[in-house]
């Protein structure tokens, strides 16, 4: 069965940040031990200010699956959201918030 259609990946993994450089690691970390290799992670940074975007770009140069990064200055939950619906590649959408705890799909 075909659920690509149009679009780039089978999916796309959404995390909207806002200074969440200090637990990030953990949703990549996750991603990185995924079986299905067929999506894209999506990171709409809302202003953070403590390094996220450093952190991503060494991600980007080093992961084996695509990550795509987009800085927005800061305007609040809902519109990182909108900006990641708007952005995303994947047939499917799955919005990942970073956890306090354990992380999976």
């Amino acid at each position: 069965m075909e659920i690509r259609g149009n679009y780039r990946y089978v999916f796309t993994v959404f995390t909207p940040t806002f200074n969440r450089c200090s637990t990030l690691p953990r949703v990549y970390e996750s991603l990185r031990h995924q079986t299905l290799r067929d999506f894209e992670w999506l990171i709409v940074d809302d202003g953070s200010t403590d390094g996220t975007g450093e952190l991503v770009e060494e991600w980007q140069t080093e992961s084996d699956f695509p990550i795509r990064y987009i800085y927005q200055e800061n305007q609040g939950k809902p519109a990182a959201f909108n900006r990641g619906v708007q952005e995303a590649q994947g047939n499917l959408f799955r919005g990942r918030q970073v956890p306090s705890g354990r992380v999976g799909l």
